[in-house]
């Protein structure tokens, strides 16, 4: 009977809800299962899966920002995977430091994403802002997405956490910002740039 309930699912909403998981930080993650694969949602915004990965895609290819192959990245709000796992695809050896405050969004991405199976990859469960102050190597590339949900904390667009990202950065390092840029995000979104 459950596997009628999915396939009916699929078929007329498009996905099926495969788990639900209560954060104390994010509140309730949302996994799914849908005609093009499995994507987590926090807060009604897809934090993981195809449709991110695409955006990240189209963010690092073929290579707007005329990067060298990057040696080191730092990507902070991890998130489940979805860039980890196209920066290692595309420059394979690149070492990546994935910071992510939630360990439900650690847990998930290894349960459905294969986080753990990323070469190269050190995860640290902790706060990116105090990450970000114990750094202490330069970087090649560094990756800030630190929505908790629909929300951006006002702290990643402060002149203290902008220099904090720009004093990491080799002399050709490129950083770049995930930012919601639609409908009632535009506005801020485009402030911030």
């Amino acid at each position: 009977m459950r596997n009628l309930k999915s396939f009916l699912e699929k078929t007329f909403l498009g996905e099926t809800l495969i788990e639900k998981i209560i954060s104390s930080t994010n509140g309730e993650i949302m996994i799914y299962d849908g005609w093009f694969g499995i994507n987590m949602r926090i807060g009604g915004v897809t934090q993981s899966g195809e449709l991110v990965e695409k955006l990240w895609k189209i963010s690092l290819s073929p290579n707007p920002y005329h990067l060298s192959p990057p040696k080191n990245c730092l990507i902070l709000g991890l998130g489940c995977v979805n860039a980890a796992k196209l920066i290692s695809r595309k420059w394979p050896g690149v070492k990546i430091i994935g910071v992510e405050i939630d360990p439900k969004v650690v847990e998930v991405g290894k349960k459905y994403f294969e986080l753990d199976k990323i070469p190269n990859l050190k995860i640290i469960v902790g706060d990116a802002f105090r990450e970000l102050k114990t750094q202490n190597s330069k970087l090649d590339l560094i990756l800030v997405d630190l929505y908790l949900g629909k929300e951006y904390p006002q702290e990643a667009e402060s002149e203290e956490f902008i220099n904090g990202v720009k004093k990491l950065l080799n002399k050709d390092g490129v950083a770049v910002f995930n930012r919601l840029s639609y409908g009632e995000y535009e506005k801020p979104a485009n402030e911030f740039a």
